[in-house]
C-alpha cells in the first residue's frame, strides 16, 4: 500500500475515532444529564459515575482524540509532498483552491445546524465553533506557503516553537482547571478556531514529514518497536493523568474534555508508530480508506445526523438512554451511515455537480 493510501486509512480510522468521540459525549449526557427520562431522579445525576459504562465510555473519550492530530499532520503531509524538491513553497492558487473547496459546504452545514436548533447565531464564535476543524484548517491552508519556507530552512527550530505554544496552551488549561482566575480569564480570549490555540503543532509537523520523509523512514523503521511500547505507555499515561487531576479537583467531576499534557505524546507516537510500520497490512484498507476520503463530508454531516438522532431517541425512546452502550452504537451508526448515504444519494442524483458544495 502507497503512503498516500495508507494516510487514507488513517483518515478514516481518524473519522470513525471523531464519530466515536461526538457519540460517547452523547451518552455521558444521557448518562447523568438526562437519567430523569428513564430513572425517578433529578437531574444532573451522577450515580451511574464509576459504572461499567461510564469507564468504556471514557476510553473512548480520553484515547480517541488522537483523531485531531492525525487529521491535521495528513493535511500539511500532502501539503508538504507537493513543495518537495527545487519548489520554494506552494502556489496561492493552490492555496485558494483548498479553502474554496472548504468555505462553501462549512457555510452550508453551519445554516443547517441552526436550522435544526431553530436558533441564530449571536458572535463569530457561534458560527465558527461548532465545525471549529474548518476554520482551523483555512488558517493553516493560509499561512502553509510560510510554513513550508520555515520547514525548508530550520524544521528542527519550526517545531520546536510551536510545541512550546501547544505546551502554553496545555499550561494555561491546566491553571484554569485548577481554579485559577487569571487562566480562566485568558482562555476566555483563546477561541477553538484560531490556529496557534488548538492543535497548532500537527499541520506543521505533517509539512515537515511531507518534506522529509525518505530522511525519516529508515529511523522509524529502525525504532518501530520502541515507537510501539511508547504508545501503550503514552495511553496508559493519558488515563492516570485524568483519573489523578479528577481526584486532586475536589468532589466535582472533571468532565470529559479535559485535555492535559499527556494526550500530546501519546498522539505524536499513534501517528510515528504508524509511519514506522509501513509494510504491515491495514484491516479492511480499500473501505476505510475510502472513507478517509469522504472524511470531510461525514464531519459535516455527523453533528446534524446525531443531533437529530439523540433528539428522537430522547422523545420517544427514553428507555434506551439507561442503556448508553446500545444508544453510543446507535448514534455511531448514524453518525456514520447517514452522511454517507446522503453522499451517495446525491452523488447518483441530478445534482451530483453540485456535490463538492455539499460535502467538499
Amino acid at each position: 500500500m502507497s503512503m498516500s493510501k495508507r494516510l487514507l486509512w488513517l483518515n478514516g480510522i481518524a473519522i470513525i475515532a471523531v464519530a466515536a468521540h461526538h457519540s460517547a459525549a452523547y451518552s455521558l449526557q444521557a448518562m447523568f444529564s438526562w437519567t430523569d427520562r428513564y430513572l425517578p431522579v433529578t437531574v444532573p445525576n451522577y450515580d451511574q459515575l464509576g459504572s461499567f459504562n461510564y469507564y468504556v465510555l471514557m476510553l473512548i473519550r480520553l484515547l480517541l482524540p488522537f483523531a485531531g492530530p492525525a487529521f491535521f499532520f495528513i493535511s500539511g503531509y500532502f501539503v508538504g509532498v507537493m513543495a518537495k524538491g527545487n519548489r520554494s513553497t506552494v502556489s496561492w492558487s493552490m492555496v485558494f483552491s483548498r479553502i474554496k473547496l472548504l468555505l462553501a459546504p462549512f457555510l452550508l452545514w453551519t445554516a443547517i445546524r441552526y436550522i435544526l436548533l431553530r436558533d441564530i447565531p449571536r458572535s463569530i464564535d457561534d458560527v465558527l465553533t461548532p465545525y471549529h476543524w474548518i476554520p482551523l484548517l483555512i488558517q493553516f491552508y493560509l499561512v502553509a506557503p510560510f510554513i513550508i519556507v520555515m520547514a525548508k530552512r530550520n524544521w528542527k527550530l519550526l517545531l520546536i516553537g510551536i510545541y512550546l505554544i501547544g505546551l502554553l496552551n496545555s499550561v494555561l488549561e491546566y491553571q484554569a482547571t485548577f481554579g485559577s482566575g487569571a487562566a480562566l480569564q485568558i482562555e476566555s480570549y483563546l477561541p477553538n478556531w484560531f490556529f496557534l490555540v488548538v492543535l497548532p503543532f500537527w499541520f506543521p509537523f505533517g509539512v515537515v514529514i511531507g518534506l522529509n520523509l525518505t530522511q525519516f523512514k529508515p529511523y522509524l523503521i529502525r525504532y518501530r518497536w520502541h515507537l510501539l511500547a511508547a504508545t501503550i505507555v503514552t495511553a496508559v499515561l493519558v488515563l492516570v493523568e485524568y483519573a489523578v487531576v479528577d481526584q486532586m479537583t475536589g468532589p466535582e467531576w472533571l468532565g470529559p474534555g479535559f485535555g492535559g499534557l499527556t494526550k500530546f505524546p501519546y498522539s505524536l507516537f499513534i501517528i510515528l508508530t504508524y509511519l514506522a510500520f509501513d509494510k504491515s497490512q491495514m484491516p479492511f484498507a480499500n473501505q476505510i480508506a475510502d472513507i478517509g476520503t469522504k472524511s470531510l463530508g461525514i464531519y459535516l454531516g455527523n453533528i446534524p445526523s446525531v443531533y437529530v438522532a439523540s433528539v428522537l431517541m430522547y422523545r420517544f425512546t427514553p428507555g434506551l438512554l439507561g442503556h448508553q452502550l446500545i444508544y453510543f452504537l446507535i448514534l455511531l451508526i448514524v453518525g456514520i451511515g447517514v452522511p454517507l448515504l446522503l453522499m451517495e444519494a446525491v452523488r447518483r442524483s441530478a445534482v451530483r455537480h453540485r456535490y463538492r458544495i455539499l460535502f467538499g
